[in-house]
């Protein structure tokens, strides 16, 4: 009898033993402590800050945008009737430079009478009233209805700087080439190519942005 007392005995301890742990448990946690996680979660957890590579080529929302907004002059015109020539005309002034002048960003969609079509960049630095063209050769876009060839972002912030994805036209419109990133900085009174790389064969260079 003596020994299936202390079995018993010492049954109830560890029951009671078990018994405070929980209480202590649940006491921890509606302290405001935190659950541990056990196994897989199913998510992934997001970084509280990117890098600056991905801050760099991210855009808002799903939709792509050039980055020019709010123009201070715009126009559209008449197509020809051939539905080809000049469509619209956006002109932003803004400062891109950072002293203080605002320049010009002229901004044309050009149309040739097909499910094809293209913007035109013009960027000029005010110069004490006078405007200097600095836009490098070629900052046009290629446009399709099935998929774009070239375009183009400009960011402002921290610096300005434009972003141009591109690939080459091969075998037919909407075959996938490799695509290829650069970045323009500004370099004196010179709109330059700071960085390029190469990133991977796409259809539509937008979904690269």
């Amino acid at each position: 009898m003596t020994i299936k007392n202390e079995q018993g005995g010492i049954t109830v301890n560890i029951l009671l033993i078990i018994m405070l742990i929980v209480i202590g448990a649940l006491i921890y946690i509606l302290a405001g402590g935190t659950v541990p996680r056990i196994g897989k979660t199913g998510g992934v957890t997001s970084p509280t800050t990117m890098p600056d590579e991905q801050q760099l080529f991210t855009t808002p929302g799903d939709e792509f945008t050039d980055g020019l907004v709010n123009p201070g002059f715009s126009q559209e015109y008449q197509l020809d009737e051939f539905g080809t020539g000049v469509t619209q005309r956006d002109i932003f002034d803004i400062d891109i430079n950072g002293d203080g002048a605002r320049d010009r960003i002229t901004r044309t969609r050009n149309e040739n009478g097909t499910a094809h079509f293209y913007y035109e960049y013009k960027i000029e630095l005010n110069n004490n009233g006078e405007y200097i063209d600095i836009t490098p050769d070629g900052f046009r876009t290629t446009e399709g209805a099935e998929c774009a060839l070239t375009k183009f972002q400009f960011k402002f912030q921290p610096e300005f700087r434009v972003i141009k994805i591109s690939r080459q036209w091969q075998d037919s419109w909407n075959a996938p080439t490799m695509a290829t990133r650069t970045i323009y900085s500004l370099a004196g009174t010179e709109l330059a190519p700071v960085k390029s790389q190469r990133l991977k064969s796409v259809c539509d260079v937008t979904d690269l942005f």
